[in-house]
């Protein structure tokens, strides 16, 4: 069991400003904000920073296309990722080149036109091109569809180098960083957070922020509290390298894209999950039946190795039921091959003049999903002294820079500077959510 920090090798503090449970991208931005601020901050990880989906996103950096909450936050965040590489003083492989998402039919063309005016009057770069515009912008492909989305300003970055760069630059400020060591209860004085316990000992503070991802429903009952998450996997690959093709992030017939500067493709085929039926999987279905009536065809139910090692972690006399925040602490995601095939094809297919395409590393996420679309941010009214940043619904590497900082306001200041009201926890008992509008 590690005692000392990552980066300092300090011990475990008696106390903290606040503890972050999760070093994924939104806990490690967090940490940073709140250490940039003179906070004293620990981070616990029970396996390892940006170990899960925050190191396996496909990297799209985008403030057009979403949901109408997340566009002031995302107008906001695009001025920190332009900043964070100079911040930070690390390659991140930032680059702002733009995001091209093409048109299944003219149906959805004519839904761009819409998002597009919308995002148009919030200053967003964004706006519908034709065919042969399409072509202009990506000479090698075949088939430009009926027309596009064009973000010109719109940008990309590598998610094994920022969550780790995050962390690295917020230990120097003082943070302290404990993997594999997890939170396991968090106690209260007056109905209020009084201290974090974790596996290597207890630490007092008034200040929980809960940025565990995929894990973080587990957290939440385990204070009598129901997050109706839900937990899909998404595959990914990395492929050998190209001649040069685009610097634009793309998405569109059935695949997203985009070249790394090696020249390697992050690619993946669009839209596509699997759902490992594991008994978590039928927790707040109700919740999801819309959501699963509407994308049934992008979905595929699995009944695979994941459900048996669910089951082990589940018996009384294993370490994972006793510490039922950590249950699977590093779990294996498997990469969904018949994906990996199908992207690589259709990418040969659009781009016939890219040769000898080989998929080279896949890997695969568990991707954190909430009903409406919107993640959950901001405190939570039953405990003082708790604050979400999670549920992000596959498009919260994006958000992570301005979802960690407004999470450090609202730990520092008591309120952050932009309204999170429509991500509040409290929206799900209060009946106010409607169903996602946002792409992934």
């Amino acid at each position: 069991m590690p005692v000392v920090s990552t980066f300092t090798q300090q011990n475990m503090p008696a106390a903290a400003d606040a503890v972050i449970i999760g070093a994924g991208i939104q806990g490690c931005a967090a940490a940073y904000y709140m250490a940039r601020r003179g906070a004293k901050v620990v981070v616990l990880e029970k396996a390892r920073i940006a170990g899960q989906q925050s190191g396996r996103a496909w990297g799209f950096v985008r403030a057009m296309d979403r949901d109408p909450a997340e566009t002031r936050l995302m107008i906001e965040g695009m001025k920190l990722w332009r900043g964070l590489e100079a911040e930070l003083g690390a390659d991140i492989e930032w680059r702002q080149d733009g995001n091209l998402f093409l048109a299944r039919d003219e149906a959805e063309l004519a839904q761009f036109e819409i998002g597009a005016a919308r995002d148009r009057i919030f200053g967003i770069d964004a706006r519908v091109i034709a065919p042969k515009e399409v072509s202009a912008l990506m000479p090698g492909l075949t088939n430009p569809g009926p027309g596009a989305l064009w973000g010109p300003s719109e940008g990309q970055a590598e998610p094994r180098k920022v969550s780790p760069a995050l962390a690295r630059k917020a230990s120097e400020l003082g943070a302290l960083f404990f993997e594999g060591c997890g939170a396991i209860a968090i106690e209260r004085q007056g109905g209020a957070v009084a201290s974090v316990i974790s596996e290597a000992g207890a630490i007092r503070t008034r200040i929980v922020i809960l940025a565990a991802g995929a894990s973080s429903f587990r957290v939440m009952r385990g204070l009598g509290l129901d997050l109706p998450q839900q937990i899909a996997r998404f595959t990914c690959s990395r492929t050998n390298t190209l001649a040069p093709i685009s610097r634009i992030a793309f998405f569109g017939h059935h695949i997203g894209f985009r070249q790394r500067p090696d020249g390697s493709l992050n690619l993946a085929e669009e839209l596509q999950v699997d759902v490992d039926l594991t008994l978590d999987r039928f927790r707040a279905l109700r919740w999801f039946l819309p959501s699963l009536r509407d994308n049934w065809r992008a979905s595929t139910f699995c009944l695979n190795a994941s459900a048996w090692r669910d089951l082990q972690c589940r018996l009384p006399w294993r370490e994972e039921a006793r510490l039922p925040w950590i249950h699977d602490r590093d779990p294996v995601v498997p990469a969904n091959f018949a994906r990996v095939r199908n992207a690589v094809h259709r990418f040969e297919a659009l781009f016939p003049s890219a040769r000898g395409v080989q998929a080279v590393e896949s890997w695969a996420g568990n991707v954190d999903l909430m009903p409406d679309g919107i993640p959950v941010l901001g405190p939570v009214a039953a405990l003082p002294g708790l604050i979400l940043a999670t549920g992000m619904t596959g498009h919260g590497f994006g958000m992570g820079p301005i979802v960690g900082k407004l999470t450090s306001e609202v730990a520092l200041d008591g309120k952050p500077s932009l309204d999170l009201s429509a991500f509040r926890f409290e929206r799900y008992a209060e009946g106010r959510t409607g169903k996602s509008s946002t792409r992934y």
